[in-house]
C-alpha cells in the first residue's frame, strides 16, 4: 500500500469511526479499536480454518456466515487504524514487504497476530490500562502501520488487493449505516 493509499483508507477510517460513533453506547477509544482488532482478527482465523477444511461447526453461528478473506482483512485495517485515528495520530509509513516465512500463510496470519497484540499493548498504555513495560514499548504509530503492512502482504499472498477490499467493505459499512439512518448521512 502507497503512502497515497494509506492516507487515502485513513480518510475513509476517520469518517466511517465518526458514522459507527453513534452505534454503540459507549464513545470508543484506542483500547476499544485495539479489542476490535482481537475480534476481526478471530474472522480471519475462521475464514483461514475454513479455507484449511477444519471443521468449525463448533465455532460457527449458521445465521451469521463468516467467509470473506478479503473483508475480514479489510476489518482488521479498519480496527487497527481505528486505534490510530481515536488516539488523534496517523500510522507510520507502512514498513516494506518482508519475504514470507517458511509457513506461508499460518506465518503471515501469526506475525500479523503479534503485530496486533503489540498495538493493543500500546493502546493500552497510551489509555492508561496497562503500565509503561522496560525496554522500547512499541507506539500506536508504527504498530498500526506493521498491522496494515501485515493485512496488505497477507491479502497479496492471497491474490486479493487490499485497498479494493477495503473499499468494498467501506461501502457496505456505509450503507449499513444508512440503513440505521434511514438515510444518507455521510460527510
Amino acid at each position: 500500500m502507497s503512502p497515497e493509499d494509506l492516507a487515502d483508507v485513513m480518510s475513509d477510517v476517520r469518517r466511517l469511526r465518526g458514522r459507527f460513533a453513534d452505534t454503540a453506547a459507549r464513545a470508543w477509544e484506542p483500547v476499544t479499536a485495539a479489542a476490535e482488532v482481537a475480534v476481526q482478527l478471530g474472522h480471519l482465523a475462521l475464514c483461514l480454518l475454513h479455507r484449511a477444511g477444519d471443521d468449525t461447526g463448533d465455532l460457527t453461528d449458521p445465521r451469521r456466515p463468516i467467509t470473506n478473506i478479503g473483508d475480514e482483512l479489510a476489518d482488521v485495517l479498519l480496527a487497527a487504524l481505528s486505534v490510530a485515528a481515536l488516539a488523534g495520530t496517523d500510522p507510520d509509513p507502512l514498513p516494506a514487504p518482508r519475504q514470507t516465512g517458511q509457513l506461508g500463510e499460518v506465518s503471515e496470519f501469526l506475525r500479523l497476530v503479534v503485530a496486533a497484540g503489540q498495538l493493543a499493548e500500546a493502546a493500552m498504555i497510551a489509555d492508561g490500562f496497562r503500565h509503561e513495560p522496560a525496554g522500547d514499548p512499541p507506539s500506536i504509530q508504527a504498530q498500526s502501520a506493521t498491522v496494515a503492512a501485515g493485512c496488505d502482504q497477507l491479502a497479496a499472498l492471497f491474490g486479493l488487493d487490499l485497498r479494493s477490499e477495503f473499499h468494498g467493505m467501506v461501502a457496505d459499512a456505509d450503507a449499513f449505516l444508512d440503513s440505521r439512518a434511514g438515510g444518507d448521512e455521510r460527510t
